[in-house]
């Protein structure tokens, strides 16, 4: 079965064709020369990353197949909808503004523990707030989106920060999780 979804108001497409026990996903976009542009697959409530897309032949290109076991046990399958969405323009320094008492820290990843924490954190930044003995994290999670730092949910507040909701997890100086206080 073939589904066919309309991205980024028409300038692109998302097709996924079921083969067997895998799922082939072919996407195209205008290619707009703003940046890089993700694409994300959704279905209840759930985002979930297909790739970026690629200049190829004068638009932009993605192709990517993957295991439907695993798009149903996260809940994407059968999707409900995809979408594109610019995650990058080149020359751009330009990140969100921090709360007060905190800061932008870019690479969450380097304040990590161990190598399973680092991953988790990734690259994708988060505001930084240094306290006595350790550290916080607050992860922009905003509506609809999966929620950061799985590993550690349990270890998680849930705050509102000058407007955005965020993740807020507690570091000890070494990058060991800390149970959160009061």
């Amino acid at each position: 079965m073939e589904r066919r979804y309309p991205l980024a108001g028409g300038q692109g497409w998302l097709t996924l064709q079921e083969e067997g026990l895998r799922v082939r996903c072919r996407g195209e976009l205008r290619d707009d020369r703003r940046g890089l542009y993700k694409c994300y697959l959704l279905g209840k409530g759930e985002r979930f990353l297909l790739g970026t897309f690629l200049p190829e032949q004068g638009r932009l290109q993605l192709r990517r197949s993957l295991s439907l076991d695993e798009l149903r046990r996260r809940g994407i399958w059968p999707p409900e909808g995809a979408e594109a969405e610019l995650a990058f323009v080149p020359g751009s320094t330009a990140r969100p503004r921090a709360p007060a008492g905190w800061s932008w820290e870019a690479t969450p990843a380097r304040l990590m523990g161990e190598p399973l924490l680092a991953r988790a954190a990734g690259n994708a930044g988060a505001f930084l707030r240094r306290e006595e003995g350790g550290f916080l994290l607050a992860f922009p999670w905003p509506e609809g989106m999966a929620f950061p730092m799985t590993p550690l949910f349990c270890f998680a507040r849930v705050e509102e920060l000058d407007g955005r909701r965020c993740a807020v997890f507690p570091f000890s100086s070494c990058g060991c999780p800390r149970l959160p206080q009061g």
